[in-house]
């Protein structure tokens, strides 16, 4: 997908309830796998800037705090998925 195609129809895009249960599962799906990229990003620039040792210490801290305020199973759905990115590149 070339970065300037839109997810959805624009017309739909400024209503997600007109979106039928499969679209919304789709941009879901790309919402999640989005987020687990942008904390990699985060995870690898704290880790130059810092150290590794610094890093893992504040992504676990992280990742507890994400399971606090979304549940255990987000929060090792985002792993997973971050671990499926990260061995992707």
């Amino acid at each position: 997908m070339k970065p300037t195609e839109s997810l959805i129809e624009s017309e739909k895009a400024n209503n997600l309830a007109t979106l039928s249960s499969q679209e919304r599962l789709n941009l879901q799906e790309i919402m999640r796998n989005t987020e687990a990229v942008e904390w990699i990003k985060r995870y690898r620039k704290k880790a130059l800037e810092e150290g590794r040792g610094e890093a893992q210490y504040w992504w676990q801290q992280t990742l507890i705090h994400i399971a606090n305020k979304r549940g255990q199973k987000a929060a090792d759905d985002l792993r997973q998925r971050m671990n499926a990115q990260k061995d992707k590149k």
